[in-house]
């Protein structure tokens, strides 16, 4: 029933509805808009920064530095080095970052030695951090290493690719701007490396500054080598090669040069004159006593026994310097980095060279002896330490006091001491076959050849020749001269091609196996053009095999050629080989040694050039068995030049030392530049500035932003308290007319 009344109500209830709706639309939208800000929030947004400006936001700055820190560096630039003026400008540039109102900033600090852990990473820059800051800046010393830019930028854009976006990044390169380290001449690829990693940074940061630090000179001598092509044993004298090379563009003359061994009085040298980047060599002579010290010195120079290291190793340390102080001014200038004007030698000396010689046809008359042209050898100034024993001594003889075993007209020996013989040569012995009349072509090959799988690289045949010494054959050297023939085919060849040879054994076809583990230093010239001289790798070690015997029943050579005695020390030279090849280390390699367990302790010392000692524990391998007795002794890279000593203490007491020496980085000597038109056109690009480190850096950076987050914050509270007042408000209005109806 429709009645006047009742139209006032339905009217009131439209009206109340409509507004009710709005009100709760209002809510909704402050409820949203909350969602959204906080969603702001979390992702913490910026704004531009002249917008930040405007607002008087600070703008939130990393600024990362790629400090080079290698040898260069220590070429002087004014009154410091460049590494001390790159590290005054960066101490500027943190206080001006920490005192700086209009900037929030951060710093991360990268070394070209070691960019994989940075000095600083995302560190503050304020008031309250700066001195910490500063300690940990000056702490940075100018590392012995060499710079390697490539890995460094690939480190610094993988850190700046990282971080997230908004905050402003400028990059610092401190830097000398050497030739070798931008623009290698040898290596394309590197140098594309470095130009896409460049290109990469200038994307990534708001702006990229390059920090020259060259001094104004770029002039240097370096002892770059010193070696010796001698076999290192004592009552010998060894010659010690020394390279200088000139760096700089112009002619460096008088150059005095200095080796000192064991702190003995200096050996000097002078080298007349060394062309612009050309290199001059001066040799030195030394003469190593033995250990009883009854060897006349040569050349008036002594040396002292030094340290006793493994296998009767006595250890050396020679040091090759330029005198500086001879220079003069003029030399002076042409030598700006004093640190690479020395390098050392560690020398691992052998006491002698202990041969065995094993006489199958001995005799009461020494000529007619297999080995009396061997021992005969040893005299003085030759430092061989030979040993004579029969075939039946050879049962019993410990074979590891020796390092050459020569076998003279043996063929029989018993299986145990052929494998033993087998197993020497493997782990780096060394066995001369010299068979003569008195070997049995039969026993040989069942002894010594085994189808192929014994120690000899051929089976024996049969005896050729003229036993008469009517007719004869010759030596023919291979045209790949073999080191025990260098000396004699360079000085005087006739006195090898001219030997007359009346018998000879003849063998076999090697098997390809063994022809691939083998060279036929020398030939015959018969008709079959037979093998005289073969030398075959076994492992690590080697087996020499000659056709012909030691004594002079089938050749004059031994007895009347002055060539065999030439042959026979080259030869042994050779066999023992250089106990010095693996003393000499770089910069940034680790080292390591093997360590017999059954003889020494698992724990090793080692005493770097500051004689400050670290310890490590020999270790086999990870699939060595229960029997495996060979560890591995390794020590982290080395970080500086000198003399390095690994300690190794006996199980049955006593200690021995093994001497190591690392030499500076030679192409940290080359200290020619490259100018900033060569840097920006070919590798850095406009993008780049180039700066100077004695000017205070300006830290401005257009492009940066600024985090707007507490605004945001504020934003969000105001929104979240005005949604509560009207939600509060619109729930009290609707409240009252329910109460006036209810009066």
């Amino acid at each position: 029933v429709e009645w006047a009344a009742m139209d006032f109500l339905l009217e009131a209830d439209r009206k109340n509805r409509r507004r009710v709706q709005l009100e709760n639309l209002i809510l909704l939208l402050l409820r949203c808009l909350a969602v959204l800000l906080l969603g702001l929030l979390l992702s913490r947004p910026f704004m531009p920064g002249m917008l930040a400006s405007l607002l008087q936001q600070k703008q939130k700055i990393e600024r990362v530095v790629l400090l080079d820190d290698s040898l260069s560096q220590q070429a002087p630039r004014g009154e410091v080095t460049g590494f001390e003026a790159a590290r005054q400008s960066l101490e500027k540039l943190v206080e001006q970052s920490a005192t700086a109102d209009d900037t929030d900033n951060w710093i991360t600090l990268f070394l070209t030695s070691d960019p994989d852990q940075p000095v600083l990473s995302w560190e503050p820059v304020t008031v309250n951090t700066l001195p910490d800051l500063l300690e940990r800046i000056r702490a940075v010393e100018c590392t012995q290493q060499p710079a390697s830019y490539s890995r460094a930028l690939d480190e610094l854009v993988r850190h700046l690719g990282s971080q997230r976006e908004g905050t402003g990044r400028v990059v610092y390169l401190y830097s000398d701007l050497r030739r070798n380290d931008w623009l290698p001449a040898s290596s394309g690829n590197e140098q594309d490396s470095l130009r896409k990693n460049l290109e990469e940074i200038g994307r990534l940061a708001n702006r990229q500054m390059v920090i020259d630090t060259a001094g104004e000179r770029d002039d240097n001598l370096a002892i770059t080598e010193v070696r010796s092509e001698d076999l290192l044993v004592a009552n010998r004298v060894v010659r010690f090669d020394v390279t200088v090379v000139n760096y700089g563009a112009q002619t460096a003359t008088d150059v005095p040069v200095m080796l000192e061994i064991d702190g003995q009085p200096a050996l000097r040298e002078t080298i007349g004159q060394i062309g612009p980047g050309k290199s001059g060599l001066v040799t030195f002579r030394h003469l190593f006593l033995p250990e009883d010290g009854k060897a006349t010195a040569l050349l008036g120079s002594e040396t002292s026994a030094g340290v006793v290291g493994p296998s009767g190793i006595r250890n050396h340390r020679v040091v090759a310097s330029i005198d500086r102080t001879a220079l003069g001014e003029t030399g002076i200038r042409q030598d700006v980095l004093a640190a690479d004007s020395l390098r050392p030698m560690a020398v691992r000396l052998l006491a002698g060279i202990p041969v065995l010689l094993v006489d199958g046809d001995p005799s009461t008359m020494p000529e007619r002896s297999e080995t009396h042209y061997l021992r005969s050898l040893s005299v003085f100034g030759t430092g061989l330490l030979p040993t004579v024993i029969t075939a039946s001594e050879l049962e019993t003889v410990s074979l590891s006091e020796f390092r050459v075993v020569f076998l003279c007209n043996i063929d029989e020996v018993s299986d145990d001491r052929v494998s033993t013989l087998e197993q020497w040569v493997r782990d780096g012995g060394a066995i001369v076959f010299m068979p003569g009349n008195q070997v049995r072509a039969e026993v040989f090959n069942r002894t010594f050849y085994r189808d192929g799988e014994g120690l000899s690289p051929v089976a024996l045949d049969r005896i050729d020749g003229d036993p008469t010494l009517a007719t004869w054959v010759n030596f023919e050297p291979d045209g790949q001269i073999h080191p025990a023939l260098r000396t004699i085919v360079s000085s005087d060849a006739t006195g090898l091609t001219g030997v007359n040879i009346f018998s000879w054994w003849d063998t076999l076809k090697m098997t390809d196996a063994i022809a691939r583990q083998s060279t036929t230093a020398m030939r015959l010239s018969d008709a079959a053009n037979s093998p005289a001289m073969i030398d075959r790798s076994l492992g690590t070690g080697r087996v020499i095999f000659f056709n012909i015997p030691g004594d002079g029943d089938w050749t004059m050579w031994p007895a009347v050629e002055g060539s065999w005695v030439s042959v026979m020390l080259d030869l042994i030279d050779y066999l023992a080989g250089s106990v010095a090849d693996s003393a000499d280390t770089k910069i940034g390699d680790p080292i390591r040694w093997p360590v017999d367990l059954t003889v020494y302790q698992s724990r090793v010392s080692l005493r770097d050039p500051a004689q400050e000692k670290t310890e490590t524990v020999a270790r086999t391998g990870a699939d060595a068995g229960e029997s495996e007795v060979l560890a591995d002794a390794e020590f982290e890279k080395i970080d500086r030049s000198g003399f390095y000593e690994l300690g190794l203490d006996r199980i049955d007491g006593g200690s021995e030392s093994v001497l190591f020496a690392a030499g500076l980085p030679r192409e940290e000597s080359r200290l020619q530049r490259a100018s900033g038109e060569e840097l920006r056109s070919g590798l850095f690009g406009e993008k780049y500035e180039f700066v100077d480190p004695d000017t205070l850096v300006d830290g401005s950076v257009s492009g940066a932003s600024a985090e707007i987050w507490p605004q945001v914050i504020w934003f969000l509270l105001a929104v979240l308290g005005l949604e509560q007042f009207l939600a509060w408000w619109f729930a009290r209005r609707r409240e009252m007319p329910a109460r006036g109806v209810a009066r």
